[in-house]
């Protein structure tokens, strides 16, 4: 409130070691370990009575982290790898009632391929990936009193989470100047283990704001020669796929029916730039079919994104 603040410093040390093994030309091991420790506080300071200070429960927790990576390449071309990692990041703000947050526990499992083509003018990376956060901390939808909570800074320890995805990076430069990407994510991200009852969250459920599919294409041309040297064209589209809104939360009802679908949506930006010497100018039309659509956030709440846009820089260099 006004009237008050909460703040949560975070204490942290850490020390890692780490080594990459060539097991044979074409094979490499990477493997490390990283120990950490972390303590969070949560100090509340009321103005109103003379600067009083009020500490919530504090928490500390030091764990090692292990990393190992494994690299496959028989050709300089093609690459196959795989890996693991654990961590834990720091959750910030406060549960409901006033006390420092424990921090996550990250799993992440990756496999995949790289491969350039054609002397490097053509690449693709294709991953398969696994993430598991023990402890995923959201919004609180109630206060510890049951009224509505309008403060992002309080948050729930809602769960395990568990994303399964797939990413392919496409990247091409088929002739001098004009350079092509392409990416397609598909990413799966439910809640796996949750307390049972009223007022939890329901296994199985998708999390709001995580499309299952997004998209993005771009291509940029750099004139090499003539009139038109240093002139830049570029043309890009994003594609964020259907979402879903509302709340995952249950508090007031043990039925799973509280999600809103949101459709997906398509922007096309175009940019022109032009550089002589030290000075450069750009100009960009961002969203130029003006798509209307929203960003998806926690608590029923969204908000419209950015409408048709025309922007302009000049760049002038020492």
């Amino acid at each position: 409130t006004a009237l008050t603040r909460t703040t949560t410093p975070v204490t942290r040390a850490g020390f890692y070691v780490q080594d990459l093994l060539h097991l044979s030309d074409k094979l490499k091991l990477l493997a490390g370990v990283r120990w950490s420790m972390q303590q969070s506080d949560a100090i509340t300071t009321n103005y109103l009575l003379k600067d009083s200070i009020g500490k919530g429960k504090a928490t500390a927790i030091d764990a090692f982290s292990p990393r190992f990576g494994l690299v496959y390449r028989p050709t300089k071309s093609f690459s196959a790898f795989a890996s693991y990692s654990n961590s834990f990041a720091v959750n910030t703000g406060t549960d409901v009632n006033g006390n420092a947050l424990e921090p996550s526990i990250i799993d992440q499992f990756e496999i995949g391929v790289k491969n350039e083509l054609f002397e490097g003018r053509l690449s693709a990376n294709l991953t398969l990936y696994k993430i598991i956060n023990n402890n995923l901390a959201q919004t609180a939808q109630f206060l510890a009193d049951g009224t509505a909570n309008n403060n992002s800074a309080i948050k729930d320890l809602t769960g395990q989470t568990t994303s399964n995805g797939v990413e392919l990076d496409i990247a091409a430069q088929p002739i001098p100047g004009l350079q092509l990407l392409a990416g397609y994510s598909y990413n799966d991200m439910r809640y796996t283990k949750t307390k049972k009852g009223k007022g939890y969250y329901f296994e199985g459920d998708r999390l709001v704001n995580t499309p299952a599919h997004t998209a993005n294409a771009s291509g940029f041309y750099t004139f090499q020669k003539g009139k038109a040297k240093g002139m830049k064209l570029g043309l890009s589209a994003l594609y964020i796929g259907k979402r879903i809104g509302g709340w995952n939360n249950t508090q007031q009802q043990i039925q799973p029916n509280r999600m809103i679908a949101v459709n997906g949506y398509t922007t096309l930006d175009l940019s022109a730039g032009y550089s002589f010497k030290k000075i450069s100018l750009l100009v960009k039309a961002s969203n130029i079919f003006n798509e209307f659509n929203y960003y998806v956030h926690e608590n029923y709440s969204v908000n419209p994104i950015a409408p048709r846009m025309f922007t302009g820089t000049l760049s002038v260099g020492l």
